[in-house]
Parts: C-alpha cells; structure tokens; sequence
C-alpha cells in the first residue's frame, strides 16, 4: 500500500467533517471533532475552508456556560444544485439536489422496451432536463455538477460505458454526449458504485463498516463495502455479483454466460421461473418489468398458485446467491434495495429469511443481519449526488473522497507479536 501524502490525509479528513455535517443537520465544532476523532483545531481549518467556498454556512449560536456563544454550522442548501441521473434498462430519472443534499424535484421518463443508444438516451436527458427548468427547484439555478449512473460496467476515468449486456454496448463512450445534453460536467459511474455510496452516506454505512447492498431490478448486482471503503475493484466492476454462476450450466444470460444469478432472481430470470411453472400463464404477455413485477406479485398474494411458486423459486435462488456473498466476504450486514424491493411481498422476504441461514455458513451466517429496504432508487440517486458533489468538491479545489478513510497502516512484526501475546489488547479499527 502506498504511504499516504498529508494532502490525502488532508482530503480525507475533510470527508470525515462534511459526512458529519450531514448526518448531524446542523453541528458545532466540537461536535465534529467528537464524531470524527480529529484535532479541534484541523477541525476549525476545514470547516473555515468550507464555509469560505460556501459548501457549509454558519447556521446560528448557541449559549456556552461562562463564554462566548458557540457557532453552529451546517451543509448550505443556497450554493447551487447537483444534478443525479440514473439510467436505468427501463427509465431515466433525473433528480434535483441543493448542496444539503435535500431532493427538490425529480423527472422521471420510462423508455420503450428494447437497446438504446447514448444518443437517444442524450436525448431523453435533454428534455427531461427541459422539463425541470420550467420549474421551480432549478429555475435560474446554477447546476453545479452532474452525477450519471448508467447500466453495465463503467469506466469513470475514461467516460466509456465498457459492457452493458442487455443494450448491446461496448466501449461506448458517453460522456461528451452527457455533458452536451445537461450542459455542464458529468461525472458517470455504474448503479452499483451509486448504490454502495447512497447506503455509505444515508443508510447501513452509518451503522455498519462492512456491509452489502445488493441491488434486485432488471440487472442484478452487489455494491461492496468493506472497512469503509467502497470496493471499485482495478476496472470499477467489483461487485458484478449477477454475473457470477448459480446455476452450472444453466439459463442463458444476456451476458453471452450460463446460470448466472440474474438469469434467476432479475426480472427475465422472475419470468423465466414462471414459464416454467405455467407456459400459458397470462402474465407471461405483460411486457414492461415494473408492471410484470407489480403484477405476480398481486398474483401471488391472491393465491394464484403458479405465481407463489415462481415467488417461492425466486426466494431460494435469492438466498442462495446471498449465502454465497456472505460466505465470501463475511459482512456485519446485507442490504437489499433497488425498485424490486418496492413491490416484493412478505412471501419473499420471508421465504429469503428462512432459507439463508441453510445457505450460509454458521460464522458467516451467525453474525449477519439482513434487511430488505423500500427505496425505489433512492439510494442511487442519493449516491450520485454524493458522487456529484466530490466532482464538484475537486473541480473548487477542496478534493473529499466519497468512502472512509481507510484505517491506518499497521507494522506488521507489531502486528504479529500483540496477537502471539495471550490476552493483548485488539488492533483499533478506527473511528466508526
């Protein structure tokens, strides 16, 4: 591991402030330095960059015992806005953000079944776009940057959408095409990275430093958390955890592999499940996901009997690929989010529950938690925004990892020696 700069250290101290100004509203400085476990005094340095760039402002004053009344601070909603964009298989959303990271609008389009191009989504961007200027929330409003989470596997360095199996794309650039459609600086990234950073900032990172938010949809994937870090892997794929092999020999995946988990726990894979119980089943005609989805599960709870199996189907295939995740990585905690979420009915989840402990191995299972969250997308339009405002944050001069700093190096003859001693004290992790 390289040895950290005191500019990296610097950059990830300011990261430690401002995710605690976010969490706490509105916060003193000591405060911040309480939560953090940093100086009072580096505290007081980054804060008064931040207030300098209008990032934070100063909220008020409170009362001390015997001195001088003690500022507050928190995240400035009037700086301008952040633009989040997730291009999904099936919709484009658009989502609007003032620098407290508050939703003030949102343009969501639903596209025709079938491969898109940049272009067309370029254009589907635009208008959307149009739409929310006519309104209020980014009426005569600077748009500061522009966080873009587009399927398959991206390429933030280079703005190239690699692979996106269910469009056809490959090595499809895609960031001049943002960038003219929103008129201003695109940084893209792919819905996992969004997802993991949504749940880092807003959700399971604020209780957990190793977790998992798995993401169900059309696509199936992990965003990985580990020590608090996002895991990017060397390309930024790490988490393709839908293309990893459920099923030897399996169902064909759009991927051009066989038995990968999405080909059953996506929403073709749901459909497949289905045709299987009943060829003739009248769901089958319905075509757009998200009604498809809505549907079986209306279905299920009405007790049609070839969509609880489906249902049922799903949940063993979900927890087995959970079981898997588990095993491998041993989190504290698995989240698991995206829109399917939204419509999943107690039969799944349940099904899910009971079946994961026999998938995973007692240490591993023993001491995880798992929780199914209602977002409908929340979180990767919130970790987008947090990814738009690091763009931002780095295009002023004032650069904030979006991920906690990772703990500090340990030497590792020490290392050795304290775990050889019976009874020496554990290794700090660092504040949480």
């Amino acid at each position: 591991m390289a040895m950290k700069t005191s500019r990296d250290i610097r950059n990830e101290s300011r990261f430690m402030v401002l995710r605690a100004v976010y969490a706490g509203g509105t916060v003193t400085r000591a405060q911040v330095a309480t939560e953090t476990g940093l100086s009072p005094a580096t505290v007081a340095t980054l804060v008064g960059e931040l207030v300098e760039e209008g990032v934070l402002r100063e909220a008020g004053r409170i009362s001390s015992q015997g001195g001088r009344p003690t500022s507050t601070f928190q995240a400035n909603p009037q700086r301008g806005r952040l633009l989040a964009i997730d291009v999904a298989e099936t919709y484009v959303r658009l989502d609007v953000y003032d620098l407290a990271l508050a939703r003030l609008d949102q343009e969501q389009v639903e596209l025709a079944p079938g491969a898109q191009t940049i272009a067309s989504v370029g254009e589907v961007i635009g208008g959307a776009l149009t739409a929310l200027r006519r309104r209020e929330a980014l009426a005569d409003r600077d748009i500061l940057f522009t966080g873009a989470s587009l399927p398959g596997q991206v390429d933030t360095a280079r703005g190239v959408d690699v692979f996106a199996p269910n469009w056809g794309w490959r090595d499809v650039p895609v960031v001049d095409v943002l960038e003219e459609a929103v008129g201003g600086r695109v940084r893209v990234d792919n819905p996992l990275m969004a997802l993991a950073t949504g749940e880092l900032w807003f959700g399971a990172g604020r209780r957990f430093r190793d977790f998992i938010a798995v993401n169900l949809g059309t696509g199936v994937g992990a965003g990985i958390i580990l020590d608090g870090q996002l895991l990017r892997g060397r390309g930024n794929s790490a988490g393709e955890w839908g293309h990893t092999t459920l099923v030897w020999q399996g169902r064909a995946c759009r991927c051009g592999r066989q038995g990968c988990i999405e080909s059953y726990v996506g929403v073709e894979g749901m459909r497949r499940t289905l045709e299987e119980i009943r060829s003739d089943h009248p769901l089958l005609e319905v075509v757009h996901h998200r009604a498809f989805i809505e549907q079986l599960m209306r279905a299920e709870a009405a007790g049609d009997a070839a969509a609880r199996e489906a249902v049922q189907r799903t949940g063993d295939h979900l927890a087995a690929g959970l079981g898997n995740l588990i095993n491998l990585l041993n989190p504290e905690h698995v989240s698991v989010l995206g829109w399917i979420t939204r419509y999943a009915g107690t039969d799944l989840r349940e099904r899910v529950r009971t079946r994961i402990q026999q998938e995973c191995l007692p240490g591993p299972g023993s001491g995880v938690s798992l929780e199914f969250t209602e977002t409908a997308g929340e979180s990767v339009s919130l970790g987008m925004a947090v990814l738009a405002l690091e763009g931002f944050l780095e295009q002023v001069g004032l650069p904030s990892p979006s991920s906690l700093p990772a703990p500090p190096a340990i030497d590792r003859t020490e290392h050795r020696a304290a775990w050889a001693v019976p009874g020496a004290p554990t290794p700090s992790r660092g504040p949480r």
